[in-house]
């Protein structure tokens, strides 16, 4: 959503169908978007990129599988003393599920999730 240009690159490089965002990414894009003030140009200009996005790159779906990896991965993180952000755990526990790899800028807090598979983008 911020254009950043690596990120951009490495987009135009994937064939359709090959990536795919999780449920609470999207959650993430509409609270950022729902903070900016209604009417305003900034936030029209995000939605309407958020919908070009969605409608080109699939959701996968919250299987019982990821709840069930959820309460593992927290678990486990909070034994080691590890704990990341809900969210992020809920993005590793459905990207496990799927069996799909997660592409992020933040490889710090997904490399403590045991068995995921993560990469940057660039």
């Amino acid at each position: 959503m911020r254009n950043e240009p690596a990120m951009v690159d490495f987009l135009k490089t994937r064939l359709p169908g090959e990536l795919a965002v999780v449920p609470p990414v999207v959650a993430e894009v509409e609270y950022g978007i729902q903070r900016l003030e209604p009417g305003s140009r900034k936030r029209a200009l995000l939605s309407e990129r958020q919908a070009q996005l969605l409608s080109a790159i699939r959701v996968l779906d919250w299987i019982p599988q990821a709840s069930v990896s959820f309460g593992g991965i927290k678990a486990a993180l909070e034994r080691a003393g590890q704990l990341i952000d809900d969210f992020d755990i809920a993005v590793a526990a459905i990207a496990l599920a799927h069996e799909a790899q997660v592409i992020t800028a933040n490889l710090p807090h997904f490399a403590r999730v045991k068995g995921l598979r993560s990469r940057h983008w660039t």
